[in-house]
């Protein structure tokens, strides 16, 4: 990274801010010029507030150096910098799958995004990243087509696997959420009936398809 411009410490905040916002909507390009203009100024600054900031934007840089220049180590190097700060931001359990994806690693994606569900198990980023997976995964043999009855029962197997640790995740966020009285009895009840709700549409979903 390189030495930033002299700014005053709330414009360098609202520009990597911003940056991660672009960092979201995949314009990497756009932040990554920015996240080296002015992370180190901010993650050195003698203000806590400032070192938080800094902290949650390196996993987005990490994202960026990885999308734009195949930097996979070190992006996620930068997500594990955030996650020392902040153990408990699914968005950097998100950011750091994303990267393992792009580099062809999926059992490590799957491991970082089930890791995220475990502090946030209604995560949209993170639920969306596994319907993605999901839906895009190659056939489990490869060598038989996807529509071979082999490899439709297996999919239908794995995926199977695939909802039922994404479920664990979810119960043991709720034993964690009603031991610390954030969660009623009746708070569980309506997010049970709304998972089966979910789970509902999306096997109509798969026999219409």
């Amino acid at each position: 990274m390189t030495d930033s411009p002299a700014l005053p410490r709330h414009e360098m905040e609202e520009l990597v801010m911003n940056a991660t916002r672009l960092t979201k909507a995949e314009k990497f390009e756009d932040a990554v010029t920015t996240f080296e203009a002015y992370l180190p100024a901010l993650s050195s600054s003698t203000v806590n507030d400032d070192k938080r900031l800094a902290a949650s934007a390196f996993s987005y840089y990490g994202l960026c150096i990885a999308a734009l220049r195949k930097q996979y180590t070190e992006g996620i190097q930068y997500c594990e910098l955030s996650l020392k700060v902040q153990p408990a931001n699914a968005e950097h359990y998100e950011n750091k799958a994303k990267i393992h994806l792009l580099a062809r690693s999926r059992g490590r994606a799957v491991e970082a995004l089930f890791e995220g569900l475990g502090h946030d198990p209604n995560h949209k980023g993170i639920n969306r990243v596994l319907d993605n997976m999901g839906r895009r995964q190659e056939p489990v043999l490869s060598f038989l087509p996807r529509n071979n009855p082999i490899n439709v029962y297996l999919g239908r197997k794995r995926h199977e696997r695939f909802e039922r640790r994404r479920e664990l995740a979810r119960r043991r966020r709720r034993k964690v959420e009603l031991k610390k009285g954030q969660l009623t009895a009746a708070d569980v009840q309506i997010r049970e009936a709304q998972e089966r709700a979910r789970k509902h549409q999306s096997k109509k979903r798969g026999q219409r398809s």
